[in-house]
């Protein structure tokens, strides 16, 4: 029997976690909670074996998984996301055919809820719309050592994914534009947010119509919003 820890803000998916586990012969759950107040009381008292943790307080506290890993390193922990695995940023972008790839720079700077949350600690990650019997076997996968996570999300989890046979790949530099285009900035803007000139972003922006196969700036920004595109921070490209 599994033992689970559920943190997770909403009344209802927090609940309905409860009840699939809780009816299942395999997991139990040992609290729930809405908020992140008690949580580390709470798993210094039940030792659960897997935490559900809600992405919007690891979003909260950036640094909440480390912390999780350090206090508590036997407890894993299953990120609860707002999207099922199939629809997790980029991943239509990369396996459209195109052999676009993302630079290992860029790869690490992706601001995107699965992959920060399994760079950041985290075991897997759980759909807010899975179904019991998912909610099940993400919960024991995760118990039993395994990531609960699609097979090209873990993969890409490891930011050494990248630049391969030379094929056309997006630079941190391309992506920051991307992610600022989806902020309504103009090419000023873009530059001076960056502190490159406006000549530079124009260059960028050529670049990944001809990396993406498309033929205007309305464009990049519309693939952005549609892919959900952030980064950490600002960088080098």
């Amino acid at each position: 029997m599994v033992d689970v820890a559920v943190a997770v803000h909403d009344f209802l998916p927090r609940k309905g976690i409860q009840a699939a586990l809780d009816d299942s012969d395999v997991a139990r759950v040992v609290a729930c909670l809405g908020d992140l107040e008690e949580l580390d009381s709470v798993l210094r008292e039940h030792q659960p074996e897997v935490l559900i943790l809600d992405v919007r307080f690891r979003r909260e506290d950036p640094g909440l998984l480390s912390t999780l890993a350090r206090r508590h390193p036997s407890c894993r922990v299953l990120v609860l996301v707002p999207h099922k695995a199939s629809e997790c940023a980029f991943r239509h972008l990369l396996s459209d055919g195109s052999g676009l790839q993302l630079s290992p720079a860029a790869a690490s700077r992706i601001d995107e809820c699965c992959l920060t949350s399994l760079r950041g600690e985290a075991r897997g990650c759980l759909a807010c719309e899975a179904s019991a019997d998912e909610v099940v076997r993400a919960v024991t996968a995760v118990a039993s050592g395994k990531v609960a996570a699609a097979g090209w999300l873990s993969a890409f989890a490891d930011v050494g994914v990248g630049q391969v046979n030379g094929r056309p790949s997006i630079t941190a530099r391309e992506l920051e534009v991307m992610a600022l285009l989806v902020e309504g900035l103009g090419n000023k803007a873009i530059a001076r947010k960056l502190g490159i000139r406006e000549q530079t972003v124009k260059n960028h922006l050529a670049r990944l119509m001809a990396k993406l196969g498309l033929s205007s700036r309305a464009q990049v920004g519309l693939v952005a919003a549609r892919y959900h595109v952030r980064v950490t921070s600002t960088g080098d490209a």
